[in-house]
């Protein structure tokens, strides 16, 4: 094999046959990344951006992520629905990664005795596409003995650079639960599976092939559960504490990932959160890498029909490869408006109805017996 084809072998083989999906560490507005089941779970039509910064070295930019998201929440309807659009970058922008798409989330409300609950089923059908700017590699056949990278080199990059678009779709299925819907103090729970990168038609533009050299190269699945809880140990004259416990779980490949932890907040105004990320390999795939995540989310209800919510979160490994990357820096925006423009072109009353009809702080329920967390709980 000549020199410059065997080293884009290896960056074929290092960047898509144990390629991991771009990720977001915070859940706060981020469930839906992690569930498509959980579209419009905020009640609300809601519009957010995201960005995340990792992995940085002394002599390395970091890897960015980004993400912009809209999603609402149909107060006259089943179903909820969103599009998102997301953004990967590695290697200063040598290796990128973009996708696209649109979900939807169905309920089926039922009650057992006191308790309210929903099962909440929701897919993502989604397109990415990968590019790498060969431009900015050096390979072999450019390297002189004496004067270094000054030769030309021979190798021409297939379809400059750029993988098909190829599909990339996920399933959820969400079961909420509001334990005592009579109580402003009821615990509840939501727990949910999903699939991402689900199935692949084998043909082009609804394939899973993510190889960027043409090779066949699919990206794996990704499998992924959640647990979390709220409990309100105070409420008093409209004021609530509560503490929401998270344990998440993802697989793609032979790469794990576990997080556990809990916010911590006042109302839905102020909260903050301690989590602990840790992968599981075998001992011959070296150190694992843990590390502790802080996060602070700050919201604010703007008169009776907008809200504006800020979520931060930093993380920092305290072991493996903790001397040579920096921390993980993750922030983002979301603005919610009490109004369903969907339900209003259905020719139904497009107000957000079960703001006006909450027991609970924790949870709000529409006459539909759809459960949303209550951002509009003041």
């Amino acid at each position: 094999m000549k020199p410059y084809l065997l080293i884009i072998a290896l960056v074929a083989i290092g960047l898509c046959a144990q390629a991991q999906d771009p990720f977001f560490t915070h859940f706060f507005n981020n469930e839906s990344d992690f569930n498509p089941a959980m579209t419009g779970q905020k009640g609300a039509l809601s519009v957010t951006a995201k960005y995340k910064s990792q992995w940085a070295g002394n002599d390395a930019p970091a890897y960015i992520s980004g993400s912009a998201t809209m999603e609402e929440s149909l107060p006259c309807s089943i179903l909820d629905y969103g599009f998102h659009f997301n953004f990967d970058e590695e290697g200063a922008g040598r290796f990128r990664t973009y996708d696209a798409g649109f979900r939807v989330a169905g309920t089926a409300p039922f009650n057992v005795g006191n308790s309210l609950h929903n099962i909440r089923i929701g897919g993502s059908l989604q397109w990415s596409y990968k590019t790498i700017d060969f431009s900015r590699l050096i390979f072999s056949d450019e390297l002189d003995p004496k004067y270094g990278a000054v030769l030309p080199s021979a190798f021409e990059a297939p379809d400059d650079g750029r993988s098909q678009v190829f599909f990339t779709p996920s399933v959820g299925i969400v079961h909420q639960v509001l334990l005592d819907e009579r109580s402003e103090r009821s615990t509840s729970f939501t727990w949910g599976l999903s699939l991402h990168n689900a199935y692949s038609l084998g043909a082009r533009h609804l394939g899973n092939e993510e190889s960027i050299l043409g090779i066949g190269t699919r990206i794996p699945q990704r499998w992924g559960a959640f647990l979390e809880a709220e409990f309100i140990p105070f409420y008093s004259r409209r004021t609530f504490f509560s503490i929401r416990p998270l344990a998440v779980y993802q697989r793609q490949s032979n790469l794990q990932y576990v997080e556990t932890g809990a916010r911590f907040g006042i109302n839905r105004l102020l909260s903050a959160g301690i989590f602990y990320h840790f992968n599981q390999q075998s001992p011959e795939q070296g150190k694992n890498t843990n590390w502790f995540s802080f996060s602070l989310e700050f919201g604010e209800v703007l008169g009776q029909s907008k809200r504006i919510d800020l979520g931060l979160s930093y993380s920092n490994n305290f072991s493996g490869l903790r001397n040579v990357v920096g921390p993980v820096l993750e922030v983002s925006v979301a603005l919610h408006f009490a109004s369903s423009p969907g339900c209003r072109l259905m020719g139904r009353e497009d107000e957000v109805g079960y703001m006006n009809v909450v027991r609970c702080p924790s949870i709000a329920a529409s006459n539909r017996r759809k459960m949303y967390e209550n951002i509009w709980y003041k």
